[in-house]
């Protein structure tokens, strides 16, 4: 179970229902639900993580090529939409 993500707390429950409960179905489901709604929220997560750091990359290298023909500029990156500094390393 812990290779599907389960904690440690988790997996003792599940444990527990099945030596002290014949009818436990619907209370594993019930927890199996709870998790994949837990995964999907975090797959949900990632997802955006992913796109905002394609997005940065995305900047740096258009910089670095710039770097290439014209003076070098402030990083992107470490520049926040608004002009402020950021204080993620590039």
């Amino acid at each position: 179970m812990q290779g599907l993500g389960f904690s440690l707390t988790e997996i003792r429950q599940l444990l527990e229902l099945r030596e002290h409960h014949l009818g436990a179905c619907l209370e594993v489901r019930d927890l199996l639900n709870a998790k994949l709604k837990k995964v999907h929220s975090k797959l949900q997560e990632l997802q955006q993580l992913e796109r905002e750091l394609a997005l940065d990359l995305h900047k740096c290298n258009r910089e670095l090529r710039h770097r290439q023909r014209h003076t070098l500029r402030e990083c992107p990156i470490l520049i926040g939409a608004n002009g402020e500094k950021r204080e993620v390393p590039c």
